[in-house]
């Protein structure tokens, strides 16, 4: 393999938070919806507070009767007497008297102080990139058809063109309680957590991926449990402090389309304090000025099972399949205006890699996050974000990356954000090139600061390496 190739087939391992094409999350769709600020629901975008949270656990409608709220004209397709001469006439619904529709962008600058650091050291001494100061532009559409069913839609696009991210509808409060028993059908994230999956001020996801198939050049299309798929999910929030979600999914498939990898996931959670999971009841902000503000201890485990397929590195004309098993968990201690959010999972791939031997052979993954933040003022929020993760290939030497990212969130306008963060990398295990600089590389334009990674399945030289890799500024914007 070329040195050119190598480097392309490259993957973040470390799973940057501050990746640029990271969604905005932030949708002023809702703010005209229901005549109230974005930061009835928001801190500094994408991160919500305890009432955005049960906003979105309810499928993105307000606790109550959700009409209740709304302050937009609708125009009625169906009128309500319709109910009664079902299955006769179709049942009664509506539509916004204006188009749902929010529109927003996000880039990146960054900034590499240290020369001698992995991105200058492979660009000619490059200490700044501008590259992607506008990476990515998003449409989102949010709307609501009646008081239980609701549409949710994320289309991005870049210089690669554009991609629909989500496109779901939402049952709400199928049968028994409000809030038992709600179903999710199209394409969008697995409920892993209790939490939104951009809950993170860094801006990525809070739960960070390892694409082990692609790291080891398996599969261009790798399976990631933050990954947007085809699927249907069961959800619900019973007696307002507990939370679970059943899943199927199609997953990843980079072999040919007649290949379903038949991807199934389970998650559940529990609060004690705060406001409820479904923002019912009396429970609300002790302090009305300091919406995010409570003290509450939330806690949450998810399983999930990845069947996926690729070409056979030996015969690319046979189909080949790496069956993943991720098991983890996490918490949130929130107290006033400060939070604590800390995680863990392990992925276990049966054929993540190929051995020295040219078979498919078993690697695993673990992984551990946590984020430290205090909400200072409404608009300005520093944080502390740490990743530590490792992988361990069947007969080769254990890597690890510790990623350490302090920074701070401005909300420059209500749907104007502005996040600085520094990085700093330590690696441990990687093999060494001729000249004792480990292979790690950092490279191309617009990186967000994460350790890439090729890590061999069978050498056993191994490096320490310890930088400031970048300084990097986050700027997105919503309308």
């Amino acid at each position: 393999m070329t040195r050119a190739r190598s480097i392309a087939m490259q993957v973040l391992l470390a799973a940057a938070a501050l990746a640029a094409a990271a969604p905005a999350r932030a949708i002023p769709a809702f703010a005209r919806k229901y005549g109230t600020s974005c930061l009835t629901c928001h801190t500094v975008f994408p991160k919500l507070t305890p009432f955005g949270e049960a906003f979105r656990r309810n499928g993105y409608r307000f606790p109550g009767v959700d009409s209740d709220y709304v302050k937009q004209e609708t125009v009625v397709l169906v009128q309500e007497a319709g109910k009664k001469t079902f299955p006769n006439s179709v049942w009664p619904g509506t539509i916004p008297i204006s188009v749902p529709v929010s529109v927003g962008f996000l880039g990146a600058a960054n900034v590499y102080p240290d020369k001698t650091a992995s991105v200058p050291r492979q660009n000619n001494g490059t200490q700044f990139s501008l590259d992607d100061l506008v990476a990515e532009g998003q449409i989102f559409v949010g709307a609501a058809v009646s008081d239980t069913v609701t549409l949710w839609a994320e289309v991005s696009i870049a210089d690669g063109g554009a991609d629909v991210e989500h496109a779901t509808v939402h049952f709400n409060d199928l049968v028994g309680p409000n809030h038992w028993f709600n179903l999710s059908v199209g394409k969008g994230s697995a409920t892993l957590s209790s939490f939104g999956p951009h809950s993170s001020y860094a801006g990525g996801l809070a739960i960070p991926d390892v694409p082990v198939t692609a790291i080891y050049e398996l599969s261009g299309d790798p399976f990631v449990l933050g990954g947007n798929y085809k699927g249907l999910e069961l959800n619900g929030v019973v007696e307002g402090r507990f939370h679970y979600a059943l899943g199927l999914s199609t997953g990843t498939n980079s072999f040919g389309s007649r290949f379903n990898s038949e991807n199934f996931y389970a998650s559940a959670g529990f609060k004690i304090g705060g406001m409820r999971l479904d923002g019912e009841g009396a429970t609300g902000p002790v302090d009305s000025m300091r919406p995010w503000a409570e003290e509450a201890l939330t806690v949450h485990g998810f399983a999930y099972h990845s069947n996926e397929h690729f070409a056979d590195p030996g015969d690319t004309t046979v189909v080949a399949h790496d069956v993943s098993l991720s098991v983890g968990g996490g918490l949130r201690g929130q107290y006033g205006s400060a939070e604590l959010d800390l995680g863990y999972y392990n992925q276990s791939h049966g054929r993540g890699l190929v051995d020295a031997g040219g078979a498919l052979a078993k690697v695993t993954a673990d992984v551990f996050y946590g984020e430290l933040s205090y909400v200072l003022y409404p608009w300005l929020v520093p944080f502390v974000r740490v990743q530590r993760l490792s992988l361990q290939p069947s007969g080769g030497t254990r890597v690890s990356d510790l990623h350490l990212m302090p920074g701070v969130a401005f909300l420059i306008r209500p749907n104007i954000r502005l996040v600085i963060a520094g990085s700093i990398e330590s690696g441990n295990g990687f093999p060494q090139d001729t000249a004792g600089n480990p292979l790690p590389w950092l490279g191309g334009s617009g990186d967000t600061g994460a350790l890439v990674l090729t890590p061999s399945a069978t050498s056993t030289a191994a490096s320490k390496m310890q930088e400031f890799e970048s300084l990097t500024f986050v700027f997105a914007w919503a309308i």
